[in-house]
């Protein structure tokens, strides 16, 4: 049996096989990743309230204007009554907190002129 010698063609063939193929790999490393969808984060989720639902006090008189359950109330939180009052959550003791009375506010529905 005749030995195989390695002619010159077979160098430059696996030389530039080598070549293309480190070329479509690095092609692949770069451009790939556009065409692949990104990963999704998780959704945040909402710090919890410490209590189940706050008591919102009129400072001066301590009569109840409102409970919150969804949301923690702090303050310089603002709300509106249905009285259409403006008030300023000035302290939180617990569950409790304390607003503010500001002003009278005037809400107007897309059915009324506006002045």
């Amino acid at each position: 049996m005749a030995e195989h010698k390695p002619k010159r063609n077979d160098g430059l063939f696996i030389g530039g096989f080598t070549a293309g193929a480190l070329v479509v790999m690095a092609l692949l490393y770069f451009i790939a990743p556009q065409y692949l969808p990104l990963p999704q984060q998780k959704p945040e989720v909402p710090a919890k309230s410490p209590y189940e639902y706050y008591v919102i006090l009129d400072e001066k008189t301590s009569a109840t204007l409102m409970y919150v359950s969804v949301v923690t109330v702090t303050p310089g939180d603002e709300m509106i009554t249905e009285e259409n009052k403006r008030y300023v959550i000035t302290r939180v003791e617990e569950n409790r907190a304390y607003a503010r009375y500001v002003e009278d506010i005037e809400i107007r529905t897309k059915k009324e002129n506006v002045p």
